[in-house]
């Protein structure tokens, strides 16, 4: 946050994340509202973020996976238009469930979360709610940067597919022209 205010960048983020804000540890309120973006829909500050570079945004992880697998925040040469700071967890915030104290079960309960969390169930879940977004807004993309490690699949392979298919069309089209010129040929003959 401090190179934040040095570089003189303005900082945007939602009204609901006034109370990270007000509550995260290290953060001087005043200095946040100093350098505060004011811009009335947060569509704008992202525009501005990704296109005149001159606000810092502050998004949920989900929320960014989610808009950049909806809207595509890439260029055309695959380069992010947004990205994330390498530790950039301002606000640390997780799932809670409630039990009262003492409950038999809690151990049990505890031993189960951990073993979901640990097995990578969670960021599943995550990964399976940005596909099914991904879906219904029929947004289809493979942004992803060239030179870093990528989930290779089919839609990669679509090209290769069609290519296959033609060459199947073309070869059966040569066979049924070669059998009807023997033939015919066979019958002059």
């Amino acid at each position: 946050m401090d190179e934040l205010f040095a570089s003189g960048i303005k900082l945007a983020y939602d009204p609901g994340f006034t109370f990270i804000v007000q509550f995260a540890e290290g953060m001087e309120v005043s200095k946040v509202d100093n350098n505060r973006a004011n811009c009335t829909p947060f569509l704008v500050c992202l525009d501005w973020a990704m296109y005149k570079k001159n606000v810092s945004v502050m998004l949920f992880d989900i929320e960014f996976e989610i808009r950049n697998a909806i809207d595509g925040y890439s260029s055309g040469n695959s380069k992010a238009l947004l990205c994330g700071l390498d530790d950039g967890a301002l606000f640390p915030a997780s799932y809670t469930m409630m039990m009262f104290h003492g409950d038999p079960l809690m151990r049990r309960v505890n031993e189960i979360v951990d073993r979901v969390y640990e097995a990578g169930v969670y960021n599943h879940w995550i990964s399976m709610h940005v596909s099914k977004q991904r879906i219904l807004y029929r947004k289809n993309t493979i942004d992803q940067s060239l030179n870093e490690y990528y989930s290779f699949n089919l839609n990669h392979m679509q090209p290769a597919f069609y290519l296959l298919l033609m060459g199947w069309c073309i070869s059966a089209l040569c066979f049924v022209v070669e059998v009807l010129y023997n033939r015919v040929l066979s019958k002059i003959m």
